[in-house]
């Protein structure tokens, strides 16, 4: 009967029920509530099949309390209450029909259909009264004329959402059974018990946000103020979804009426199981950071795993610490080798999804329980035959998203493999999914459009930029080749050769020689440093004949082209980036020398002071030095003109820098200048990404898919770095960026069949 495919026994469980082979159903979802025991819905559909189909109270009692225990909603309280009832459990059924009405006050938009919610409960109140008084009679051995309860055995009326029906009839036949005074002598109704009231004045803590902080990381707090906690996180909890908490926590983020309604959406409808599949560029990852807090100031999560593409966990990690203020230890911070169960055992875990689905650690991940699951850029779990499918599959998890731009890149399968991992079921089987949505000869067009669109819409949601109209002002990119002195070039040559020495013998580290050779393209002094320290233990003298070399540089090429764009158009305001401190301290040296007004933004500053200099660069000079790539979420629309002295090698991190000015809001066309010293492995960079595949006309988030396509499982800055090491010169590393661009040019067609499929399938239907 079973399958080892929840989509067949599923199916199965369908056949039986619609030949009302209860038995059998209710054996097909008991298989699957093994599997997904958290699926509200399948335990939904156990106590229809049980309570409503099967009539057996004393099995629906059960999946009543199990469901009971995942939420709280009056009308499962009322029909335990029932169920109870029915099985002569008086004091129980009492307790439950306690619990349902003064939920029901609480929850006054949760209703029966066609049904009186008051109506329903003040019934099943009489009936467990008219049962005590009945138990009262047994006990004292007296036989009474007080109206009796019909027993389990008899047609009762039910609390069923679907089947439930008003009445008029059920007024009349209350007061026909309501019992007199009379007719009850001995023993007596016990009198009505008056609800006490009580004033209580309750004081919130300044501070909430930090309470709980201390209480998610189990830190010690007063007890007043865990007192204060639990009273304030209770009374928020009952407001439901209607107001959002996580809106006041998080600061710094600009958010938009849509990814707002698409938190309540999820939250209300979804339930925590949803495909995020906004458009490149709507901002899905905020969506999800605001989905996160919502749940964790709620006390609905406790552990959580966000899986991504390698190249994509630090980025991660910075959005959620800096726009949401939670900090997630990730893959690149420690190794799981070191210590695999403690590693996996954290509650909040950023990975790459080559680890968690490698032989080493697939075990041990997928025997963890996790509250939610994030999947970013999930098309990648297109295929049911991969390990990156399975392990999502098989991961204990509460609440489920996925996230992807292009839930569809070849064919309409991999939209059932992605949808059965949120909703087992959905779509039936594969072959069933075959039969009816695709066309014969064709995967990737749709038969029954409207039919599957009807079903997606119940875990899928996908915001288009049209929805915003966010048409934004034109980008225009100007890459500057600066042409280096002799003695500029000789330091690089030799700084390179030195390096790549270096790191064939053993001396220097993949991230030091990284780090090194990108200071190298940005300024020869901000090497300095390196270079002492490096010099401290090591005699060679290449380092001093270098260090030599660099006090002789009179100026700097680079700076005398950074120089000629700022001088140009001064009245306009200009942002220039660079990644190190100390090519900050040039440029500004430089500012000083021509007399021009700057305000600097880097790390080093507080909060306050990063806002105190945003604030100085909107209203008093019109020059801004950042060294942070994303400006920690601080957008700058009021400024059209960026300068990127260097360059980082990650083209993600580009475009996050181009985000800040090029964005919702901004009015002007943006002008966007990109220097770099000709020779250096900047310049190849930017002749691929700017000759090959115009990044800087792409819209903001494209470049990301466009790299998948491109390499899946691999970060650029680690190809163009693979690619330096093994070139043996110049003409070498050249031939090397040539193929890397042609293949860029086939990531990016292959990106725009998949965008133009996406858009075929889906076009505006699922936006909210």
């Amino acid at each position: 009967m079973f399958s080892k495919d929840p989509q067949e026994t599923y199916h199965a469980y369908e056949k039986f029920l619609k030949n009302k082979q209860y038995k059998q159903a209710y054996h097909c979802l008991e298989e699957l509530l093994k599997l997904f025991p958290d699926d509200e819905s399948l335990v939904q559909k156990m106590i229809h099949l049980t309570l409503i189909l099967m009539g057996s109270d004393e099995i629906a009692r059960g999946w009543l309390y199990k469901i009971t225990s995942m939420r709280k909603n009056w009308i499962d309280y009322a029909m335990l209450s029932e169920c109870e009832l029915g099985l002569d459990h008086i004091d129980k059924a009492r307790k439950f029909c306690q619990t349902a009405v003064k939920l029901q006050e609480k929850q006054p938009r949760i209703k029966l259909k066609n049904v009186n919610s008051e109506e329903v409960l003040a019934e099943l109140e009489h009936r467990i009264m008219v049962r005590e008084w009945d138990a009262l009679d047994e006990a004292a051995g007296k036989k009474t004329q007080s109206p009796k309860q019909p027993s389990s055995k008899q047609p009762r009326k039910t609390i069923d959402r679907k089947q439930a029906k008003k009445s008029d009839q059920a007024t009349k036949n209350k007061e026909e059974t309501k019992p007199s005074v009379k007719a009850v002598q001995e023993p007596q109704k016990p009198p009505e018990k008056k609800k006490p009231n009580y004033s209580i004045s309750i004081e919130f803590p300044q501070n909430t946000q930090n309470i709980a902080i201390s209480f998610n990381e189990l830190k010690p707090v007063q007890l007043s103020e865990a007192i204060l906690w639990i009273d304030y996180n209770y009374l928020s909890i009952q407001r439901s979804f209607d107001e959002l908490l996580c809106l006041n926590a998080v600061k710094g983020i600009e958010r938009f009426w849509y990814q707002t309604d698409t938190v309540e959406k999820v939250l209300k409808q979804f339930k925590g199981r949803v495909l995020l599949a906004d458009e490149v560029g709507m901002g899905k990852t905020i969506e999800t950071g605001l989905l996160i807090k919502e749940y964790l100031l709620r006390g609905m999560v406790k552990s959580i795993l966000i899986l991504t593409p390698t190249s994509l966990v630090s980025q991660w990690k910075e959005e959620m610490s800096s726009k949401f203020d939670i900090d997630f230890i990730t893959t690149d911070d420690a190794s799981p080798q070191d210590d695999s169960e403690k590693f996996w055992s954290n509650r909040f875990i950023i990975a790459s999804i080559s680890t968690a689905k490698s032989a080493k650690y697939f075990s041990t991940v997928t025997q963890r329980y996790f509250d939610l699951v994030v999947v970013d850029e999930a098309h990648h779990l297109k295929n049911r035959t991969t390990l990156a499918w399975k392990l999502v599959n098989q991961l204990k998890k509460k609440f489920i998203f996925l996230l992807t731009a292009t839930p569809v890149q070849n064919n309409l399968v991999e939209l059932y493999n992605l949808i059965t991992l949120l909703k087992p079921g959905q779509f039936k089987t594969e072959k069933h999914f075959k039969q009816e949505y695709m066309k014969r000869g064709d995967q990737r067009m749709p038969v029954n459009k409207e039919k599957l669109q009807e079903l997606l819409r119940d875990v899928m949601i996908r915001n288009t930029r049209s929805l915003v109209d966010a048409r934004l002002p034109k980008r225009f990119a100007s890459t500057i080749i600066v042409e280096p002195s002799d003695i500029e070039k000789e330091i690089y040559e030799n700084i390179t050769s030195m390096l790549k020495k270096w790191f064939n013998t053993g001396k220097l580290n993949r991230m030091v020689l990284n780090g090194a050779l990108m200071q190298a393209g940005s300024n020869p002094l901000a090497l300095r440093k390196t270079l002492a320290n490096i010099k401290s233990s090591d005699t060679s003298t290449d380092i001093g004949y270098i260090m030599a070399l660099i006090d002789k540089v009179p100026r700097l090429a680079k700076g005398k082209a950074l120089m000629d764009v700022l001088l140009t158009n001064q009245s306009e305001k200009k942002v220039v980036f660079t990644q190190f401190l100390s090519t900050m301290d040039y440029i500004t040296a430089l500012l000083l020398q021509h007399q021009l007004h700057y305000v600097t933004f880097s790390g080093k500053l507080n909060s306050k002071q990063k806002d105190e200099a945003i604030s100085r660069f909107r209203d008093e000079v019109n020059i801004l030095v950042c060294t942070e790539i994303g400006g920690e979420g601080r957008n700058m629309q009021f400024c059209n003109t960026m300068i990127n002295y260097d360059l980082p090698w990650n083209p993600m991190r580009i475009e996050q820098r181009i985000g800040r000015l090029h964005r919702i809001g901004q009015e002007r066309d943006v002008f966007i200048f990109n220097l770099a010293v000709r020779g250096s492995i900047e310049s190849y960079i930017l002749d691929v990404l700017d000759s090959k595949i115009n990044m800087f006309e792409l819209v903001i988030g494209e470049i990301e898919p466009i790299l998948g396509h491109y390499a899946e499982d691999k970060d650029f800055e680690d190809i163009v770095m693979e690619m330096w090491i093994n070139s043996s010169d110049s003409a070498e590393l050249k031939k090397g960026f040539e193929l890397i661009g042609d293949d860029l040019i086939r990531a990016k067609e292959e990106y725009i069949k998949t965008k133009a499929l996406d858009s075929e399938i889906f076009g505006d239907d699922f936006e909210v």
